[in-house]
């Protein structure tokens, strides 16, 4: 297993480089920042959260969100010992509006982003959500499509008191829980999504902390490409300090 270093997160954000970081779409972008209702609409520009989910992508930081939040339990406490020292603000929890929880908001500004493209289209496509709860009867109930072992099981479960055509609730999140292997991982329903086709690049002119800098110039030697507001959205990356 490629061992992740996060040392970076024991230490204060010093925000002394500042780079262009050129970001050329190589595919239709859908850049949603709120979590929406059935409607994902993009922004036109990529928000700075959104730009911390590539520079993560980036440099291999691909952590499950449980273990992001007990980064974020220890970073609370780091900072708590260190404001003892300075007067540098908290840690800010900036999951608000999505389920991916960002660790280096605080060691990056964005000074400007300009969008320059010669060309831009926006269209609606329909899009599956990924499966990502478990502790809920939300799945299974956007999902027709199970195990074929399993059908039989699921006829047999108790029916809602109100109305009995229906599953009891905690019925099916019990039974849920015990077959997730025989749930598919998508739902079966697709959602309208807007997604943004374009040709050109972002400018972006990005204050960042030295360490963080220094891990996306060797990030980059190896692999500049990523992918920005969601994983069909595949992107080139090019940094220049030259400012």
């Amino acid at each position: 297993m490629l061992k992740i270093d996060i040392s970076i997160l024991k230490t204060l954000p010093s925000l002394d480089k500042t780079v262009i970081m050129q970001i050329e779409p190589l595919a239709p972008l859908s850049m949603v920042c709120e979590l929406p209702g059935s409607y994902y609409k993009t922004v036109k520009t990529p928000t700075k959260k959104m730009l911390c989910g590539l520079i993560e992508n980036l440099i291999g930081w691909h952590i499950d969100l449980s273990d992001r939040k007990n980064i974020v339990k220890d970073i609370v406490q780091f900072r708590k010992k260190q404001a003892k020292e300075t007067s540098q603000l908290e840690f800010i929890d900036y999951s608000k509006g999505s389920s991916y929880l960002p660790l280096l908001m605080d060691y990056f500004e964005i000074i400007d982003i300009v969008p320059i493209f010669t060309k831009a289209e926006f269209y609606d496509d329909l899009w599956s959500k990924a499966y990502r709860r478990a502790d809920a009867i939300v799945h299974p109930k956007g999902t027709f499509n199970i195990s074929y072992d399993i059908i039989r099981d699921k006829w047999s479960l108790g029916r809602n008191k109100k109305d009995t055509k229906q599953v009891d609730d905690k019925e099916l999140e019990r039974f849920f829980k015990e077959n997730l292997s025989k749930f598919p991982l998508y739902y079966s329903t697709p959602t309208k999504r807007e997604y943004i086709s374009m040709n050109g690049f972002y400018k972006a002119k990005i204050l960042l902390d030295g360490d963080l800098y220094e891990l996306l110039l060797e990030a980059i030697q190896t692999n500049n490409i990523a992918y920005l507001g969601n994983s069909e959205g595949w992107i080139n990356i090019t940094i220049n300090d030259d400012v």
